[in-house]
């Protein structure tokens, strides 16, 4: 038909379009399907991987959870039934901290499990706000330890140097001087054996397998014997103690560090669609 000096086909003559079109635009077509085709069969195996590599850095995350949640546990026990900590103190909050830490990322990496395999929308809004929560107190606790990593030793070394001389010390100091000297293998605080002033404790005692240095006790100590000489360790405990905290400190930051980085590869394989 021709209306308008147009050429139009009726509807029952649509399938003879195609003979209106020329080779090119129909090649055009075909290539713009397949291209279609392809781009979403990749997308479909980008997802697939994104997912795999969600539930693999999950799992990371809840085993070094729980692993590390047993370990806390474990030197809390130890350190309670040695006296060492008690539920008031400072440290005993710091503890029960990492208690509430490790519960929470465990329970949002459950969350965000469930939503992947379940397909729910509200699971991963629930661990994408926990994550960042997390996160973000993740980062605080590090910034203060690296801020106070360069503060703790002034402290600490103010504490135990406090306690000299230790002639005069209390019960209480000498029952922790005597756990730190067999623990670290050292006598003293400051100038090794010689702060006690002659009155050496056997903690100050050299064990058969000992690795630090040990030295014959004086002949003006309460120790010494003629015959066999005794030997007693002799590195002064508050350099050991020293380097010990700061082992302690730069363990405790990078694994907070690295728990955060892969909280934080968590929610981009959450943003990056996995379950679609």
């Amino acid at each position: 038909m021709i209306g308008n000096g147009l050429l139009t086909l009726p509807t029952h003559q649509a399938p003879f379009k195609l003979l209106l079109q020329s080779p090119y635009t129909a090649l055009v077509s075909e290539n713009t399907r397949c291209c279609r085709k392809h781009k979403q069969e990749k997308m479909g195996t980008v997802n697939i991987w994104l997912k795999r590599s969600y539930v693999g850095l999950t799992c990371f995350i809840m085993i070094t959870c729980i692993v590390m949640c047993g370990f806390t546990l474990f030197h809390h026990g130890v350190m309670y039934k040695e006296e060492e900590i008690d539920n008031s103190s400072g440290a005993s909050k710091g503890v029960h901290m990492f208690y509430v830490f490790y519960a929470a990322s465990f329970l949002f990496s459950i969350f965000g499990l469930f939503g992947i395999f379940k397909k729910k929308t509200w699971p991963l809004i629930v661990f994408t706000v926990g994550i960042i929560i997390c996160s973000l107190a993740s980062l605080l606790v590090a910034t203060v330890l690296m801020i106070g990593q360069s503060m703790f030793p002034h402290f600490i070394k103010d504490e135990y140097l406090g306690m000299l001389p230790l002639t005069n010390a209390t019960e209480t100091v000498t029952e922790t001087l005597d756990h730190l000297q067999s623990e670290f293998e050292c006598c003293g605080i400051d100038q090794g054996y010689k702060d006690w002033m002659g009155v050496i404790p056997h903690s100050c005692l050299c064990a058969e397998d000992a690795t630090n240095p040990c030295v014959a006790a004086p002949r003006n100590s309460t120790l010494y014997e003629e015959e066999n000489p005794v030997m007693i360790y002799a590195e002064p405990c508050l350099p050991i103690f020293l380097e010990s905290v700061d082992g302690l400190i730069k363990g405790t930051i990078g694994l907070i560090l690295g728990i955060t980085i892969l909280g934080c590869c968590q929610w981009s394989c959450v943003s990056s669609s996995c379950v679609k």
